[in-house]
């Protein structure tokens, strides 16, 4: 059985962010029991779908829509493939939160819900032999009275069940990217899901509050490979929480010291300890990112985050010690936030002082308690069609729907200019290396934008350049909104560690 998986193209971001993990996982777990794999990624193989079909005859598709970027581009492939007569099957984070939408739309014939190597071979071995797919765990798809049904949820695989990846079935340096100093990084992960309860995280809905980990030696396998075949120099884990089992996460950096990678994480603050810090960093962290999400002890609560506004300092003079280059996130516009709260987050972006901040608005998460309290409360009209949901990007750093009580445009201001900031700062390397690295990494964008062909590098050119001018403006245009909390007194701060 002849099996296309489709990554659909974002429709956003210039430079791929990363190899589609999923699929390939899926790719390697079908390849290993008989299919026949083909992965066509729209964002790098810019062959016509047509082509593609012609040369692979595939008798069934599977489209990965893992965010709203990906629903516009993962309709129009699908209803194309249906028109062939394919059948169309779509996994990914997006497609388990609107089974029903997608199946009623008629852009999919069947979903898979949650992970989809186990329940995604099942229900091509169903259609391949016309078997009863209502048998199939973790799906949704229509009866014969065209009813949307959906079967019960399959339990979370033993991820040393599932494979070590194949990175023959792709490029793997069309995915690299320049990160953490390093001129070709991939993200990979050494773990899935996350034990915390925050209000905002679509965790809750999707991995149940669960943290499951790889098996070190496939992590070292996987790096080992790109590193040898393609001159992988940079890592960076896409875990949801780095590290949550200390004695493996120790076990990873002792493995990770003797192949000369440099890599990035992002964990919890309070986690850690100095002597942790301190073994990520002779392994070769040289960067971490961690949630803050809320300045305010009041909002914490809320979103209940659980982390000590008093005591989370201590990361950060450890990173600055060691050398590991930190980075904060910030959520604003938070439910019934107020601009005092709003300015008690700014405060500790000043007091920590990291080497960049991402102030992302809020945006609510379907799965999570924070969307749930909005609908019950009937503050939230969700979208009604895909289109809808394929309007919010929230890369472009619109304000979906102002929950707060701070004004969309002060959200704006602070969000642009920490943007802003972090654009102009110094915060990497000497001035040299730096120019150097941000030349490769123009480079890198411009050779992708080239392969897109005259009309999405136009499209490219002019979004990228409507986003830039309208992050200048509020960063620079409203000074009293930055004076209202307290921007100005860190416009001109220095980072405290350089990340080498």
């Amino acid at each position: 059985m002849n099996v296309l998986l489709v990554h659909p193209n974002s429709g956003f971001l210039a430079v791929p962010q990363s190899a589609p993990l999923g699929l390939l996982s899926i790719a390697t777990y079908l390849k290993q029991r008989g299919f026949r794999v083909r992965i066509y990624d729209r964002n790098v193989d810019k062959l016509p779908l047509k082509e593609v079909v012609q040369a692979f005859r595939p008798d069934a598709a599977g489209v990965s829509v893992v965010s709203m970027m990906h629903l516009r581009d993962g309709e129009a492939v699908s209803r194309r493939l249906r028109n062939d007569g394919i059948p169309v099957i779509w996994g990914g984070h997006m497609s388990s939160i609107v089974p029903e939408m997608i199946l009623r739309e008629g852009a999919a014939d069947y979903i898979v819900r949650g992970e989809g190597e186990i329940t995604f071979h099942e229900l091509l071995q169903a259609i391949e032999r016309k078997g009863d797919v209502a048998q199939v765990k973790g799906i949704a798809y229509k009866d014969a009275s065209g009813t949307v049904r959906r079967t019960p949820e399959r339990e979370f695989a033993d991820l040393a069940d599932l494979p070590i990846i194949d990175w023959s079935l792709i490029d793997p340096e069309k995915h690299f990217a320049p990160r953490i100093g390093c001129k070709k990084t991939m993200l990979l992960y050494s773990s899935k899901g996350c034990p915390a309860r925050c209000a905002f995280c679509y965790n809750e809905g999707f991995h149940h509050h669960r943290c499951r980990r790889r098996p070190n030696e496939y992590v070292i396998a996987e790096i080992r490979e790109l590193a040898e075949k393609h001159s992988l120099d940079g890592v960076y884990f896409a875990d949801d929480m780095f590290g949550l089992d200390k004695e493996a996460m120790r076990d990873l950096c002792d493995r990770l010291r003797g192949l000369n990678i440099r890599w990035g994480c992002e964990t919890r603050l309070g986690h850690m300890s100095r002597d942790d810090f301190q073994r990520m960093y002779d392994a070769g962290c040289r960067r971490i990112y961690f949630g803050v999400e809320s300045g305010s002890p009041e909002m914490q609560v809320r979103i209940r985050k659980g982390i000590n506004l008093e005591t989370i300092g201590r990361d950060f003079v450890y990173c600055r010690e060691i050398g590991i280059s930190a980075h904060c996130g910030i959520v604003i516009g938070l439910p019934d936030e107020t601009e005092a709260q709003l300015r008690d987050s700014v405060q500790l972006m000043l007091r920590l002082n990291p080497n960049s901040v991402q102030a992302s608005p809020f945006l609510p998460t379907p799965g999570s308690q924070l969307w749930d309290e909005l609908l019950d409360g009937g503050r939230l009209t969700p979208p009604q069609t895909l289109r809808e949901w394929a309007g919010i990007v929230p890369h472009t750093g619109s304000i979906y729907v102002n929950f707060s009580n701070i004004p969309a445009r002060d959200l704006r201001v602070v969000q642009s200019f920490f943007f802003w900031r972090g654009f102009l700062r110094k915060n990497s390397q000497t001035s040299t290396s730096r120019r150097g690295f941000a030349l490769e990494t123009i480079v890198n964008s411009l050779r992708h934008i080239f392969r897109q062909g005259f009309f999405n590098m136009v499209k490219y050119v002019c979004s990228s350049g409507k986003l830039f001018l309208t992050i200048a403006w509020y960063a620079n245009a409203y000074p009293d909104i930055r004076r209202k909390y307290g921007l100005e007194a860190i416009e001109h701060a220095n980072p405290s560690v350089k990340e080498r």
